[in-house]
């Protein structure tokens, strides 16, 4: 008898078993679902009063959030019943996935050639948008295609949105892409789509245009999600989606990007859109936008409903809350900022809410709830806020009622720090000077604890609002060795090697530090150590931006230091930047540059072809401006080792940037373009070269001569 045809493989196998448990789950009768009843007013009640005190017999701190909120309930009922929308089958999950691919490779021509392949994927997506929404693995697809899109297709693709909304922005991943909707819809939400864009479009595809506008799509976002503000404010997923709903309501401008949004933590996956030829890198934007009138009293509404089912007792709990606490902070921001800080009179409005006395004095409920953010990780997020943007007056009154005689103590506090910083850029003249006698004697055990972002903001500070910085340099000077050449490197956290770079044998290794990596058996470095040094360079920069005391304090040490230990220095990431600094700054003079740049030379190919030390070699082109025999010796070193340079990267680069081969070919006009001379041109026909000295001279002298002849010459008489 002749046995059956099978397929064999492993697609084969799991084909079917995926139609096996397909037809049992088809065959199987329907199971009865156990629907949640929802309870009673008095069962509600005595259950909620139950659970409240059981909290309180545990954490008579802890007031939960969503207790006494018929709002928040009702809001956390409907969100248990989370539409599902379906799955994509497996060879549509593998066309998207490799679709994700593509756009990450960024392999295209051109940007005619991705907006085509774009337009392709979109319409393959054709139905399915919420599916890969709320896919695991195509989500990120979604983002990206909602980030190249068009006006006319983002209009497509919110229409697809509209009516979802309120289960869209609680999903752990069409969350993100509603943010990135929102965010790249806000530009265009001005814009009108012409005629005959909309009539091209309408015959290259079988979709007809959505008929309402970008605008009226957001209405419809906050007409659907108008009942549930309270719940969302605290909900895990959706808080984020509402917080860049409300900046770009206001017309503020939304930066994912930045590590002091508070948009976005910075554990967000940020996802980059690589750019083609002939494509300009989009910036984010930093300016407001114009939004439609029905944007304000929208937004006033929406800010007023938040808080308006909330007591003060559970308002204030929000400041401590993680969730809750980043969309107190762009209430706060709008209602202070956006809406004029003549807002915060308001009895109703959030800050009055939160701080209800205005003249913070001691004692006070104001003043009892700011110390108990202070220390707080989270409230002093807040803080942060309310110092930035409070009224000129009241920030006053909070300052020297509770913050003035405490400041040296807070800048000692790894959270308040953060808090003291917000609070130095607000302080004039006077007051910085008594605060930084404040912060003074602590300078030491900063520095010791690593904790250098106060003293490198109060130096930016003071140089701000000319306030000496005399004190604080002497307090550095004593808190680091007097030895000139350990002094920096305990700044830097820098730890000098015995031998020499040049004769170390690291820097060639397999070509790693050609490349911008390590060597291979370079012992990794922990983040706090990262951190630290970074923290180290910081504070070095901005001290070398000060005229005086302070940037001489690290000139010193730069030029004490041996000639191999500066070039250690500049192959190092974050030390390298202090060389620069010191090579560029305007306190550098031409005495501490012809010191300092003698030092590299017999080391320009190996610093040319290292990741940080190439950085070096380029400031040292604008650091021999005025010492022209130095850069021509430069130069000469650099032709001398033509052959290596062009056969790296950063090679080329430094080649390029010193016109080394206007050296090697036109001597003459090496020499001008080194010097600062710019030659003539068609262009600039009537641009003058500068006069050198002697010239400046000569017509100084011709000047006085003619004017001596115009005195002693007789007066006419007719």
């Amino acid at each position: 008898m002749p046995r059956e045809k099978e397929k064999r493989g492993r697609r084969a196998e799991k084909k079917a078993q995926k139609d096996e448990s397909k037809r049992k789950f088809e065959e199987a009768p329907d199971a009865p679902v156990a629907k949640r009843m929802k309870p009673s007013t008095d069962e509600a009640d005595e259950t909620i009063e139950q659970q409240h005190h059981e909290n309180f017999e545990h954490n008579e701190d802890y007031i939960p959030l969503d207790q006494g909120e018929e709002m928040d309930t009702q809001g956390q009922e409907d969100s248990g019943d989370m539409p599902f929308y379906g799955l994509l089958d497996e060879e549509e999950s593998e066309y998207f996935s490799r679709a994700n691919e593509m756009l990450e490779l960024n392999q295209f021509q051109d940007a005619e050639e991705r907006s085509l392949f774009v337009d392709s994927v979109y319409s393959e997506a054709n139905g399915k948008e919420l599916k890969i929404a709320c896919s695991q693995g195509c989500s990120r697809l979604m983002e990206k295609l909602i980030s190249m899109s068009d006006a006319r297709q983002l209009r497509r693709i919110f229409s697809k949105f509209v009516g979802h909304f309120l289960h869209l922005v609680q999903h752990r991943f069409a969350s993100h892409c509603c943010e990135t909707l929102f965010i790249h819809a806000a530009p265009a939400v001005m814009q009108k789509a012409s005629k005959a864009q909309a009539k091209k479009s309408d015959e290259e595809n079988e979709e007809e245009e959505p008929e309402l506008s970008l605008a009226e799509m957001f209405m419809a976002v906050i007409e659907e999600l108008k009942e549930n503000w309270g719940f969302l404010l605290t909900e895990r997923f959706a808080s984020h989606t509402i917080r860049v709903l409300l900046l770009v309501l206001a017309g503020e401008p939304v930066d994912v990007t930045s590590n002091e949004s508070i948009v976005a933590s910075r554990k967000k996956e940020r996802i980059d859109i690589p750019i083609v030829q002939g494509e300009e890198k989009t910036q984010p934007e930093k300016q407001k936008r114009n939004v439609p009138e029905s944007f304000e009293p929208a937004l006033k509404k929406i800010m007023s409903d938040m808080v308006s089912g909330l007591d003060d007792t559970y308002l204030r709990a929000l400041a401590t809350h993680p969730v809750g606490n980043p969309v107190l902070q762009v209430l706060l921001f709008l209602e202070l900022s956006h809406f004029g800080k003549s807002s915060a009179k308001d009895p109703k409005s959030t800050i009055r809410r939160l701080v209800p006395d205005e003249s913070f004095e001691e004692e006070s409920d104001s003043a009892i709830f700011i110390r108990g953010l202070l220390y707080d990780p989270v409230g002093s997020r807040l803080l942060e806020t309310m110092v930035r943007y409070l009224p000129g007056k009241a920030f006053k009154n909070l300052y020297r009622n509770n913050l003035s005689d405490r400041i040296g103590s807070l800048s000692r506090n790894s959270t308040a720090g953060y808090v003291v910083l917000r609070i130095l850029e607000r302080l004039g003249k006077d007051d910085l000077k008594i605060a930084m006698d404040h912060i003074v004697p602590e300078v030491t055990g900063l520095i010791e604890r690593s904790r250098l972002i106060v003293p490198k903001v109060l130096i930016e500070r003071c140089v701000a609002r000319s306030v000496d910085t005399k004190p604080l340099a002497e307090a550095l000077e004593g808190a680091y060795d007097k030895d000139p050449i350990l002094r920096l490197q305990q700044m830097l956290k820098f730890t000098p090697s015995e031998k020499p770079a040049s004769q170390s044998g690291d820097h060639n290794m397999d070509g790693d530090e050609e490349n911008g990596r390590k060597p291979r058996f370079a012992p990794q470095e922990s983040a706090a150590e990262k951190a630290e040094k970074l923290h180290g360079s910081l504070l070095v920069q901005a001290m070398l931006t000060v005229p005086g005391p302070l940037s001489q304090l690290v000139y010193t040490s730069l030029l004490a230091q041996p000639s191999h230990v500066i070039i250690q220095l500049s192959q190092e990431p974050t030390s390298s930047r202090v060389v620069q600094q010191a090579l560029t700054s305007s306190t550098s003079t031409t005495q501490i540059r012809r010191q300092l740049t003698t030092r590299f030379q017999g080391h320009l190919m190996e610093l040319a072809l290292n990741s940080s030390g190439s950085r070096v070699v380029d400031a040292l082109w604008s650091a021999t401006k005025d010492i022209f025999f130095v850069k021509e010796r430069m130069a000469q070193e650099l032709s001398q080792n033509e052959m290596a340079l062009r056969d790296s990267f950063l090679g080329r680069a430094v080649w390029r940037n010193w016109s080394m081969d206007l050296f090697k070919r036109r001597r003459g006009e090496w020499t001008r373009k080194a010097k600062g001379i710019e030659e003539r041109t068609e262009y600039n026909e009537g641009a003058e070269r500068p006069k050198s000295k002697i010239e400046l001279a000569r017509a100084r002298f011709a000047a006085a001569r003619e004017a001596s002849a115009g005195e002693n010459q007789p007066a006419s008489t007719e």
